[in-house]
């Protein structure tokens, strides 16, 4: 019995001799992950000037609006066009002026992106940003450029237009939306995967797929769901505003209100709209809504549009002496205009 005792316990101390002790499987572990960091790459940041950048040129769009906005909308443009009283150029501006929450919330959104990395950049949700801000930019500039042939006054002849830009002011406007377009382009760009930046002939494919799967992919994935179908109704909605912007008039006077002074304009926003509520729909679907910081920053961007909006047409219908009389295309689409303002009133529902 002692024999077999000595010989257990001779076993006990050679395994003891031979194990590593705990500082040293400590020490073997750290090593194990130090080289796991070592192998991993590590992401890719944008240059620092990127962030501020896109501070900048978001200031400079909204400035550039702003500027659009009001010296279009007021009394003589062109010359012996009054405003039938002091208040509807105050309602009309405003109307119009309720995309600025929204321009900010998507420039705000782009910058923290910015500041994290390109894999972040390269978000659905950013580069649908990215791309609606190129199409906006695009559009408002040439608004800009052909101000006297979208904005003429029918029937008149000579040509009179409710705006015609030239010299500086025209330079600044066309340069700031060209700004607003070329930078998201860029970023839109060099976000793409390696493989796909060295085949720029694949791009406009690659822009065409993410549309058709956008617009198949409208219709809400759960209609139990009332977030889900509250953004994909506005996906749909702010889309359909964009389209009837820029067709005939009457119709084409809805959501905007300024007739063919800001009416063709304002379909720049309306689709940065559409783009902007696609993404939350997505984040509701994926359950991502509530947790992420773009989804919040970019729904606040879309209550404060429609927050401005609707402000600004009960002021127009209660306040403004000049209503009905002196809304002559809006009241061709009474039924049209409410369901606009019934859809706005939508982006205030809580995200609960």
């Amino acid at each position: 019995m002692a024999r077999c005792t000595g010989v257990l316990l001779l076993a006990v101390a050679c395994t003891a001799m031979h194990a590593p002790g705990s500082r040293q499987l400590l020490s073997a572990t750290r090593r194990n992950e130090e080289n796991l960091l070592a192998a991993k790459k590590p992401l890719d940041k944008p240059p620092r000037l990127l962030q501020p950048l896109f501070g900048a040129v978001g200031l400079a769009t909204g400035a550039a609006w702003t500027t659009v906005v009001l010296t279009t909308i007021r009394s003589n443009q062109p010359l012996g066009a009054m405003m039938p009283s002091s208040t509807h150029g105050v309602f009309a501006r405003t109307s119009v002026l309720s995309a600025l929450p929204l321009i900010a919330s998507c420039y705000s959104t782009l910058a923290t992106a910015s500041a994290d990395s390109w894999e972040r950049l390269g978000s659905p949700t950013c580069r649908r940003i990215n791309l609606a801000l190129v199409a906006a930019g695009l559009g408002s500039l040439l608004w800009v450029g052909f101000a006297p042939l979208i904005t003429q006054i029918p029937g008149s002849s000579p040509l009179v237009s409710h705006q015609s830009y030239s010299g500086l002011q025209r330079a600044a406007l066309m340069g700031a939306y060209g700004s607003t377009a070329a930078l998201s382009a860029a970023v839109w760009a060099r976000s793409l995967p390696e493989e796909a930046r060295r085949k720029p002939l694949s791009w406009p494919g690659r822009v065409a797929d993410g549309v058709a799967q956008s617009l198949v992919s409208l219709g809400p994935a759960r209609a139990d769901d009332p977030v889900i179908v509250k953004y994909s109704l506005l996906s749909v909605s702010f889309l359909a505003f964009t389209a009837t912007a820029l067709g005939t008039f009457p119709l084409a006077v809805v959501p905007s209100w300024t007739g063919r002074r800001c009416s063709r304009a304002f379909a720049a926003w309306t689709l940065l709209a559409a783009a902007s509520s696609f993404n939350l729909k997505e984040a509701a679907e994926s359950g991502k809504l509530r947790a992420d910081e773009a989804c919040r920053t970019i729904s606040k961007g879309l209550k404060g549009l429609g927050a401005v909006y609707l402000a600004a047409k009960v002021g127009a219908v209660g306040f403004d002496p000049s209503f009905p009389a002196h809304y002559g295309i809006v009241k061709q689409v009474p039924a049209a205009q409410l369901a606009a303002a019934l859809l706005f009133g939508l982006t205030l529902r809580p995200d609960e």
